[in-house]
């Protein structure tokens, strides 16, 4: 799922976006915790309105995120 138009490379720590989650394909809001590279991010579930906030911390893609968490 790509939906994001915007360039990507604004995105910073702290940020919250939506992205899907790999083991029941459910969108989930997750808080950017750090930018490993120019593509990579490190995300916790350890959001207010996450439904999974005990879900470890992972990697993903800059193409994983879907739209910024309003």
């Amino acid at each position: 799922m790509k939906f994001l138009l915007e360039f990507k490379s604004f995105l910073k720590e702290g940020d919250t976006v939506l992205i899907e989650y790999w083991y029941n394909d459910m969108v989930t809001p997750v808080k950017i915790v750090e930018k490993l590279s120019k593509v990579s991010y490190k995300v916790t579930h350890n959001v207010p309105n996450s439904k999974i906030p005990n879900a470890p911390d992972e990697i993903i893609k800059s193409s994983d995120i879907i739209d910024f968490s309003r």
